[in-house]
């Protein structure tokens, strides 16, 4: 990531050692476009031209990346030559510090920032002529005023590898089809959780994945079930491929019942366990939406403020005085669900037309999902969520909740996010929020587990930077 102190540190045989995917630290440098650390590496006779295991080398690589901007393939292609003048060295790393600056900071902070580019490259990258404002001692004065031996207890073991900044991603409703995983039985993990599926469920999941009818695999007792494998099922791909990436990921984020999805990939839960949640949630949430007539919509070009306004007028119109008409999910800037009482979702829809909205449709979700209409399932799955609390275990990494958009982390006791299960169903998904927040948690790499490319698209409209570094492995 930029540290030149990080190489300088290290020995001419780890300057040109190679990753499992055969990258040299030259091949880094440019794959996170990072000129001067390969100008360096250039300069002291670092392997610049084996490729990985893509076929690219680095200097292949530098016109092929699409993660650097035009100006940052200029001043690679400079580097690999080892012509790189100060001047741009220096332009380079005060760009890339802009670049992965927090989006939406005032004018203040940005001033303050500018201002303060010196002592950001020194803590960044290890890099010009910042002076500290007080001296540091030396190892030896540190030693010399210790008025107790030196410990002589050795260190403990190392834990094992630190997380990589990987996080996956699952997605919900809406993108199943028939004829999905139909790619991958092949792989032995994914046949197991198959035959596995069928004895929990006690119907023939993969027949339905297969051959459809593609209504019945809509329908949300056949579809959550469907979704929650399928999204397994892309973790086993991605590990054909990415092993290292899936055995350290830093965080996993799933959308509505992708929730459950990212739980189980996060070691949560065993598979069959996590399934039968799944199952009651998905019966529980069929049987809520045949209570009274319900709708989802979405609506898309307007702000909050306005949609919540508009809600309101749908509502206060219904003839029934309970009725319900409230934003659902949170999916993007501008981009929502909401979801509520038929007519009330009808005249939402009429509504956010007449305002202008760029979209205003009704969907089929199959019901008034994350909003009061589904309390009877979420007291129904509250309790199985309760018998299977002394099987859960703590997450082998952090997982990003719905209805805060922040992550619990690793480790932590199950008692203590339960309850964020339980509610999913009766409050709002803050997606935008959550892809936002990993961004902040420094995620740098995105992978969609699961059939089609419904969250890239949304993350495509959030952040673009993510959206060039998200990936799916798309069963």
């Amino acid at each position: 990531y930029g540290d030149l102190q990080m190489l300088q540190a290290c020995s001419e045989v780890e300057l040109n050692a190679q990753t499992m995917n055969g990258e040299t630290p030259a091949y880094y440098s440019v794959r996170y476009g990072t000129p001067w650390c390969l100008q360096w590496l250039v300069e002291h006779g670092a392997d610049t031209s084996s490729p990985a295991h893509d076929g690219l080398s680095p200097e292949k690589l530098i016109s092929i990346n699409n993660r650097n901007h035009n100006v940052e393939v200029e001043w690679l292609e400079a580097a690999m030559k080892g012509e790189l003048t100060e001047k741009k060295n220096v332009q380079a790393q005060e760009y890339k510090l802009k670049r992965w600056r927090a989006e939406g900071l005032d004018a203040l902070a940005e001033d303050l920032l500018d201002k303060k580019k010196l002592v950001q490259r020194w803590y960044s990258y290890k890099t010009g002529d910042y002076k500290m404002p007080y001296e540091l001692p030396t190892f030896e004065e540190t030693m010399e005023k210790s008025d107790l031996p030196r410990s002589q207890v050795p260190w403990p073991p190392a834990k094992g590898k630190p997380a990589l900044p990987v996080a996956l991603l699952f997605a919900g409703q809406g993108s199943q089809y028939v004829g999905m995983m139909k790619d991958c039985l092949n792989i032995p993990a994914v046949a197991e959780m198959l035959v596995k599926a069928e004895k929990v469920l006690g119907w023939d999941l993969k027949d339905l994945m297969l051959n459809g009818p593609e209504s019945k695999l809509g329908e949300t007792k056949y579809c959550q079930p469907a979704m929650f494998v399928a999204g397994l099922a892309g973790v086993e791909v991605m590990r054909q491929t990415k092993k290292e990436e899936v055995m350290r990921m830093q965080a996993v984020a799933g959308l509505s019942l992708g929730e459950y999805t990212a739980i189980a990939a996060a070691d949560v839960m065993d598979f069959e366990d996590a399934l039968e949640l799944v199952k009651i949630r998905a019966i529980a949430m069929q049987a809520a939406t045949e209570v009274v007539p319900q709708a989802m919509c979405s609506v898309a070009g307007l702000d909050r403020p306005t949609l919540d306004k508009l809600c309101k007028e749908a509502k206060a119109a219904d003839a029934n005085p309970t009725a319900v008409c409230q934003i659902a999910n949170v999916l993007f800037p501008a981009g929502f669900t909401c979801a509520g009482d038929k007519t009330a979702i009808d005249t939402l829809c009429e509504l956010a037309r007449k305002g202008r909205a760029l979209q205003a449709r009704v969907i089929k979700a199959g019901g008034a999902f994350h909003t009061p209409l589904m309390k009877p399932a979420e007291e129904e799955l509250s309790r199985a969520i309760d018998s299977k609390l002394s099987k859960m275990r703590p997450p082998k990494c952090a997982i990003y909740f719905n209805i805060t958009g922040k992550k619990v982390n690793a480790g932590t006791d199950p008692k203590e996010f339960v309850d964020l299960m339980k509610r999913q169903l009766t409050n709002e998904v803050l997606w935008e929020q959550t892809v936002k927040q990993m961004i902040m948690d420094q995620v740098k790499d995105f992978y969609e587990c699961g059939p089609l490319k419904q969250l890239k698209s949304m993350i495509k409209r959030i952040d673009q930077d993510a959206f060039k570094r998200t990936e799916n492995m798309s069963v």
